[in-house]
Order: structure tokens, then C-alpha cells, then sequence
């Protein structure tokens, strides 16, 4: 990963002829939601500084160097004067203020602007809060300090060696110093291979721990100064290592349905062609993106690249989670080829444009008034992020998953990038929990029973179901497998299958017929909370039928179909007790869906 990270820095500063300082800067925290810039200006007069107000301006990410912002220890200043304001009383006296008592004795313009500072704090703070209060609660508000020349021209730190100074200075000492300890010595730098002064903290320092430096057993000869020996970095590799670090949070970084990522790539032939390529396609606004009707999201950037580029290059996905300055890695999966992140996209639109989940169908299964295929429907509630054609399989899963373990869901996603089978019986027991829970609450199981076939689908269509497919077709072969009734004959491939799914069609159509003519569906209550096994399907067929007939109701071909299906599945039962309920509740969901041409019944059914 570092080796993929120092190749895209390197492409990246020579592609930009960045210098030392963009490279420094924590541009990518400004760029989330900072719109607003609050300059507390001090006029030079006669070599003195006077306060001269607060001024507003508007955000943008062109006067980064200006304002040299790199954030600090969440206890103690930033790096420089500039900083984020979250709450007035504490970020005036312990960052803005702070920052230049702590730095006076470095340089006389810090001490002359220090003493300034101080004999208006009050009216600073009283400026600085009338201002803030205007500014819109959703938005990031960065403070900093600016100088009016005798000529009148407003210059900011970045114009200014000693603040550029400082932050270099500061920004790098993080590469080798530990509390009172410098963790560095003259070795042969990892990523260059040449012989130089080399770091021990750099990966540390930017935010990819492979080591704890603070407990010695971890370090070599148990000294916590030769720690630079286990990942020697010189100052010129780092520098390409923070680029690459911002090129991927800049471009590549992503946060969806409850997962944050980084997305590196790593160029199997000819780097600086294929990052030409990426970069002359990242770079682009976000508006021109949308030349394909189902690029519309910026998680969908993966997407583009993938359809750009073929396999010269391979992904490394690095999921994490950060607060304040802790950035832990939860998962690395490593070498995802582009191919195979087209096959993850391919099945994912084929499925969700199947007769099942389209509009009509949508009608039928969950309600008149609905509009929208199922993602569209799927993406109306959803609270974490955009539902496309290309990342559906990520909110579904996080939906039967996410509640019980986090583990569970990152898992999943980690051995679909990594193409690791998946077990089937594991993820009925957890699309049933969900199913489960639903039905008792007394909210809709239509839903979640969708999403789960999606997920069926999709898993089984890419090959990553432990054990024969469950399916026996490719959902590409042709137009014709896209019909629901083809599909559904061969999901259900065993007798006891089929007699199960047919089973919950019936009760379907009887609760929709209680529900009629009596405003309620009482026979619910008497399918167990739907932890069904056979025993119990062989007392539920007699039990529909006699109800059914109470309503002068009969469905004579699916009937038939329900008593030959048990019949031959009397001494072959296979399905174990999630597996029954949950091919009972598909065909349950799926009553008025499914068109089967076979059913010559009198009474036709409907949707809800």
C-alpha cells in the first residue's frame, strides 16, 4: 500500500508541480463543508500592528496557501494560526489566541502580533462572535489572521517565511519524534532505496500505524529510538507519501452506507500512462460526470474509472474509521482488479432492471401509489447515502447487518472485493432475523424480502456462494432468463422448495382475502412468527385450503401443484428451518408478482 501511495504522490506533485507546502496543507478537511473565511485584520502603521476589524470572505480552496491551514492535537493548537471554529469559548483562547502566546518567543512578528492580540482580545472575540453568529450552522467557518500593508494590500500567513517555517518545521517533525525521543538514524529509505537520513514515524504520522512505537517490545532491541529501522522513510519519500495520501482523499475517498474508504490504485504497467489517465478523469467537475445516466453519484467515480481503464492497474480498498486525530483501519483488501469491479457493477444493474424489481411489479408487491423501480423506491428512505444501480448491494446489506455487527457487514463487503465465497445458510439466518423482527413489529416484510432476493442474486450470479450456484443460469444469457417466472422455476430446483414458495403464494392470497371482507388478517397469527419447519408446513396446507373454502375461495392448479410438490418431498426434506421460512415468505411476497401462465385459477389475485 505504501509503495502504491509514494508512486501516486510522486505522479501527482510532478503533474502539478506541487511544492512542499500544498503538499502540507489539510486541504481535504477544508473542502468538506467550509464556505465561509473570517480574517481578523491588523494594519501595519509606522512598524506598529493595530486591530482593524474582522472582515468575512467567501471560501475557496485556490487560497489554501494563504491561509496554510494543517490541523493540530485536538487538545492544543493547530499547526498554524488558521483553524476551524467549532465552539467560540474554547477554540478562541485554546487555538487562535494560544497559538501565538505559545509562538512569541520564536520570531518578533509573532511576538509583535501576540502583543497586539492581547490588547483587544475583547473586542476580537466580540467581532469574531457577531460575525460567526450569521454564518449557517451547517457549514465549517475557518479563522485566520490577515495584514494590511501601508500600501493597503491584505497579505495572509502563507505570504510570510516565518508562518511557512513554522509549518514545515512542525509538520515534519512528526516524521521521527515520539514525546521526547527522535526515532530516525541514517539508513537505506524503504521507498527510494537510497542511502540517506531516514524516519521512523513516517506512516505514523500519516495516518497508517504499522507499528506502536510506545511499547518497546514492539521496536527493535527494545528501543523505542530504533523504531526507524523496522520502516526507514526518508523526508523526500514522505513528502511523495502525504501527496499520495491527499491525491486519494481528494479523488478517491469515499463514505457510504456506513462505510468510509479509501480507493488506491496501483499501476501494473507503464504508472505514468494510467495515472494520466485516472487523473485527467478524477480531475474533471463532478457536473460532466454525469454523461451516463447511472453515473449519478460521486461514490460512482469508481464506475468511470473502471469503465476508462483495464486491467493495467489494480485496486487496494482501505476501510477506516477516524475521530479527531484517531485513524484506525478496519479492513485492507488488496489487488481488486478493474475487471472484477466491472463484474460487481455489470451484476448489479442486470438485477436490479429484472421484471421483479420494475415499476409494474413494484405496484403489485408493494402498493398501488408506488413509483420507481425498486432502487429508486429503495432510495426515497434511505438516510446514509445515494441508492444507484451501482452500490445497491451495500445498503441492502447494511440493512440486515448492520444492527448485529458491524464485523459482519465490513466482512461481506471485504470477501465480495476479495471474490470469497459467502455462506449461504449464514445469510438466510440474518436476512430472516431481519424478516423476523419486521413481522413482529407489525411492519411490512415486502421490503426486506426484496432486498434479500436482490442480494441472493446478485452473490449467486457472481459465484460466491459456497457449494453449487443456487441458481443454474447466468442472468446474461439472454433476454428471455430475465422473465420472473424462469427464474423463480429455477430457483426452486427440489420438490421441497417448491412446495414451500407455492405454500406462501397461497397464504398470501387467503390473508389478502381476510383483509377484504373483514378490514384485518387474523390467519397471520397462526404462522408461527414465521419460524416455520416441515412438521409445521404440513399442518399449514390443510389449514389454508379449509380457510379458503370458508370464503368460497379455491386455486385449484396451485393447489394441485402444493399437494404434489409435498408428496414428493415427503421422504426428501433438505431445506433446514431458515431456509423453509424463507422460501415460504418470498412466495408470500411475491403472490401478485410472478405471472404463472400455468394458473388457469377462477379467481384471479391482486396486488396490495
Amino acid at each position: 500500500m505504501l509503495n502504491a501511495l509514494y508512486e501516486i504522490g510522486k505522479l501527482w506533485i510532478e503533474k502539478e508541480d506541487l511544492d512542499k507546502i500544498n503538499v502540507l496543507l489539510d486541504a481535504s478537511k477544508l473542502a468538506k463543508r467550509t464556505k465561509s473565511v473570517l480574517v481578523v485584520e491588523l494594519k501595519e502603521d509606522k512598524g506598529n500592528l493595530e486591530y482593524a476589524g474582522v472582515v468575512e470572505r467567501d471560501y475557496d480552496s485556490d487560497d489554501n496557501p494563504k491561509y496554510l491551514y494543517r490541523g493540530g492535537s485536538s487538545r492544543g493548537t493547530d499547526i498554524t494560526p488558521s483553524c476551524l471554529i467549532t465552539e467560540l469559548d474554547k477554540t478562541l483562547p485554546n487555538k487562535f489566541f494560544k497559538w501565538f502566546s505559545n509562538h512569541e518567543s520564536e520570531d518578533d512578528f509573532f511576538k509583535q502580533i501576540n502583543a497586539c492580540l492581547i490588547e483587544n482580545q475583547d473586542i476580537i472575540t466580540k467581532d469574531i462572535g457577531e460575525k460567526f453568529e450569521l454564518v449557517s450552522e451547517k457549514v465549517n467557518v475557518l479563522l485566520t489572521i490577515g495584514f494590511i500593508s501601508i500600501d493597503g494590500d491584505l497579505k495572509f500567513i502563507g505570504d510570510y517565511e516565518a508562518f511557512r517555517n513554522v509549518l514545515i518545521s512542525s509538520a515534519t517533525i512528526k516524521y521521527y519524534k515520539k514525546g521526547s525521543n527522535k526515532v530516525k538514524g541514517d539508513g537505506v529509505c524503504f521507498l527510494c532505496d537510497e542511502q540517506k537520513e531516514v524516519y521512523g514515524l513516517v506512516s505514523n504520522s500519516i495516518g497508517f500505524s504499522f507499528s506502536t512505537p510506545d511499547k518497546p517490545g514492539n521496536v527493535p532491541g527494545l528501543l523505542v529510538k530504533d523504531q526507524w529501522k523496522q520502516l526507514p522513510i526518508c523526508g523526500d519519500c514522505a513528502l511523495y507519501l502525504e501527496a499520495g495520501k491527499k491525491f486519494v482523499e481528494k479523488y478517491l475517498s469515499f463514505s457510504e452506507f456506513g462505510l468510509t474508504y479509501y480507493v488506491i490504485p496501483n499501476f501494473l504497467v507503464n504508472p505514468r500512462q494510467g495515472f494520466d489517465e485516472i487523473y485527467k478523469y478524477l480531475s474533471r467537475e463532478d457536473e460532466y460526470l454525469t454523461y451516463r445516466a447511472d453515473l449519478v453519484s460521486r461514490e460512482d467515480k469508481l464506475a468511470g474509472i473502471v469503465d476508462k481503464l483495464g486491467n493495467i492497474l489494480e485496486f487496494k480498498f482501505l476501510f477506516y474509521q477516524s475521530s479527531n486525530n484517531a485513524f484506525d483501519i478496519l479492513a485492507y483488501v488488496e489487488s481488486v482488479l478493474p475487471s472484477w469491479m466491472r463484474e460487481i457493477y455489470d451484476n448489479q444493474l442486470s438485477i436490479s432492471r429484472l421484471e421483479f424489481f420494475n415499476e409494474e411489479n413494484m405496484k403489485k408487491v408493494l402498493g398501488k401509489d408506488k413509483e420507481g423501480d425498486f432502487v429508486t423506491i429503495s432510495n426515497l428512505s434511505n438516510k446514509f447515502a445515494t441508492v444507484t444501480n451501482y452500490n445497491w448491494y451495500l445498503s441492502f446489506l447494511r440493512d440486515f447487518f448492520s444492527s448485529y455487527s458491524r464485523t459482519y457487514y465490513l466482512g461481506i463487503v471485504t470477501d465480495v472485493m476479495s471474490e470469497k465465497k459467502l455462506d449461504y445458510g449464514f445469510l438466510l439466518t440474518h436476512f430472516m432475523n431481519k424478516i423476523r423482527e419486521n413481522w413482529r413489529q407489525g411492519y411490512g416484510i415486502s421490503v426486506p424480502v426484496l432486498k434479500s432476493f436482490a442480494l441472493i442474486l446478485f452473490f449467486n450470479n457472481l459465484d460466491l456462494l459456497k457449494g453449487e450456484k443456487i441458481m443454474k443460469i447466468n442472468l446474461e444469457d439472454s433476454e428471455e432468463l430475465k422473465s420472473d417466472s424462469s427464474i423463480i422455476d429455477d430457483f426452486l430446483d427440489a420438490p421441497d422448495k417448491k412446495a414451500v414458495f407455492l405454500l406462501g403464494d397461497l397464504t398470501r392470497k387467503l390473508t389478502y382475502k381476510q383483509y377484504k371482507e373483514l378490514g384485518s388478517s387474523p390467519f397471520i397469527n397462526k404462522l408461527w412468527g414465521l419460524s416455520l419447519d416441515k412438521n409445521k408446513i404440513i399442518k399449514l396446507y390443510p389449514m389454508v385450503f379449509s380457510k379458503l373454502r370458508e370464503y368460497d375461495s379455491a386455486y385449484p392448479v396451485l393447489e394441485e401443484n402444493i399437494s404434489a410438490n409435498l408428496m414428493h418431498a415427503e421422504n426428501n426434506w433438505k431445506l433446514s428451518r431458515d431456509e423453509i421460512s424463507y422460501y415460504f415468505v418470498l412466495g408470500y411476497t411475491l403472490a401478485y408478482a410472478v405471472n404463472d401462465k400455468k394458473e388457469k385459477d377462477k379467481e384471479n389475485g391482486e396486488g396490495e
